[in-house]
């Protein structure tokens, strides 16, 4: 016997030996080819691994080979799959594939078998998960249609003096310009200043017809045509917030004279802003299903600053968009924690001496490429010269 064969495994099927000389098989991938009238190559459509049938002929010999017959006939007419222990498949559960044959010898004291089996899978059946960054994205628009609903409501300029419908105006105008001037940075990827001019006399003309006059401001400041573009999605949501939540948008103070009229000014002046402020904010919980969540701190910061912009509008708010503004604020919150749960810590490093960010990065990472995250992530000025001075890093 050579060495090889002494180290191949002994031949079973659920427990019960038998020998083995060779086997055969066929293995290889599933393909559907389609083919297109005039093109003279098809295409091979790839549907997985093909199953793999095993094919051999086993015995059992010694003077008690009727009683090992007789037990391995007992293990293949067994219900259900079983392990099959083979010399070169190695242990593989295995269904019967086709009944075996059998042949007694009394002469040669052998019983032959004819055997096929063919690997068995499991039974298994879909089942529904939650998409929690999808979660996130219905939140967003539910929240936008709330905002919208409560403008439309409360936004009205028919039948009250012309200064009503000035202020509306001004209000208007200030805040798209708000947004696209600039104020907040790190907006310039959504090309609000090339756009806030069409949208503004859309709106304008929508005056009297507050639900539509909504909508524009949803389409206007919207980021979902921007879901493909591979934005720096952490950092946009968190320039959103800080959009939301700059003081133009605050709530204004009451007014001193408080004729109807000028009450209505005063709702008007409400609506407009909270209608800014909520779809801004629809905008970054938008904005932040498409997170990488790579780095824990930073998606944890932007969860816990996204939940406390939430938490904050939500004192102002409606019932109707309260409970949007909460509903997202839960979407968020477990969107982030989950996705962000496995990702990168930051740590400190702090360098001996003045070092290029290159031989820094392959210090700590064994890749130079990385150089430009550490310079990026800290604010290093010039790359050859990093300072000692401690270092925010990501740990892998």
């Amino acid at each position: 016997m050579s060495e090889l064969s002494k180290a191949l495994r002994p031949a079973s099927f659920r427990g019960v030996p038998f020998e083995v000389l060779e086997a055969s098989g066929t293995a290889g991938r599933r393909t559907e080819t389609h083919e297109y009238a005039k093109r003279d190559k098809p295409f091979v459509e790839d549907n997985g691994r093909a199953t793999r049938p095993m094919r051999f002929e086993g015995f059992v010999v010694g003077r008690d080979y009727v009683a090992k017959a007789k037990a391995l006939l007992d293990a293949l007419e067994a219900p259900g799959p079983g392990a099959l222990v083979h010399p070169w498949f190695g242990t593989v559960t295995v269904s019967i594939e086709n009944p075996a044959g059998y042949t007694f010898d009394n002469a040669l004291g052998k019983a032959t078998f004819q055997l096929s089996f063919i690997e068995s899978g499991e039974l298994t059946f879909p089942s529904a998960v939650s998409s929690t960054p999808a979660q996130s994205r219905l939140a967003a628009s539910a929240l936008e249609v709330a905002a919208a609903d409560d403008f439309a409501q409360t936004f009205m300029v028919d039948g009250f003096p012309d200064f009503v419908e000035e202020g509306a105006t001004t209000g208007l105008t200030q805040a798209f310009g708000r947004v696209a001037s600039g104020t907040v940075p790190g907006l310039g990827a959504l090309d609000y200043a090339n756009t806030a001019s069409s949208y503004l006399q859309t709106g304008l003309a929508l005056l009297r017809s507050p639900a539509a006059l909504a909508q524009t401001v949803v389409a206007f400041l919207g980021v979902s045509g921007y879901a493909t573009s591979g934005l720096q999605w952490g950092a946009l949501a968190q320039s959103l917030i800080r959009l939301a939540q700059h003081a133009s948008f605050a709530v204004p103070a009451a007014p001193v004279v408080y004729t109807p009229a000028r009450q209505q000014a005063y709702q008007n002046t409400l609506a407009t802003n909270a209608l800014m402020r909520q779809v801004l904010l629809a905008q970054a919980v938008g904005a932040s299903s498409l997170v990488g969540a790579t780095v824990y701190d930073d998606t944890v910061l932007l969860r816990d600053s996204l939940a406390g912009a939430l938490d904050a509008e939500s004192l102002h708010a409606s019932d109707n968009s309260y409970e949007a503004l909460q509903s997202a604020r839960g979407k968020v919150w477990r969107d982030l924690t989950e996705r962000g749960r496995d990702g990168a810590r930051l740590t400190t490093r702090t360098p001996l001496d003045t070092t290029p960010a290159l031989v820094l990065a392959y210090d700590i990472y064994e890749n130079a490429d990385r150089e430009s995250e550490i310079c990026t992530r800290n604010a290093v000025r010039h790359p050859g010269f990093v300072p000692p001075a401690p270092l925010k890093v990501l740990t892998r």
